[in-house]
């Protein structure tokens, strides 16, 4: 017989949001938006899908793209200095993912510049 302490129904579960939830959920998102341009553009320019070529150009792509990319480049940096250096510790990993988000903004805004003045 299962002790009564260890099985309690209905078992509550839930996820409680914190900056790690929070890259790993932008992380896999930003992935599957900068895969899904790299399908849109190859397929528009070899001219399989005529109408991806006029979605790949519009200035909204391109800002969505910049952001997605410098998020997800800035990321993998922050993961690889998790695994390899000493920002695994709870005191640095906030202010390694503040750094990502400061730095996707600059890069972003930066790069936003010539993509709606163009």
């Amino acid at each position: 017989m299962p002790r009564k302490d260890l099985v309690t129904y209905p078992k509550k579960t839930g996820y409680r949001k914190h900056p790690g939830m929070v890259a790993w959920l932008l992380h896999r998102i930003t992935g599957v938006i900068i895969g899904s341009y790299l399908i849109m553009h190859i397929l528009g320019v070899s001219g399989v899908v005529a109408p991806f070529q006029s979605v790949v150009s519009l200035s909204f792509v391109k800002a969505l793209l910049l952001a997605s990319f410098s998020y997800h480049a800035f990321n993998g940096v922050r993961i690889l200095l998790m695994e390899f250096g000493a920002a695994a510790e709870r005191e640095t990993f906030k202010k390694y993912f503040m750094a990502v988000v400061f730095l996707t903004l600059v890069i972003t805004i930066i790069g936003i510049i010539p993509i709606f003045t163009a």
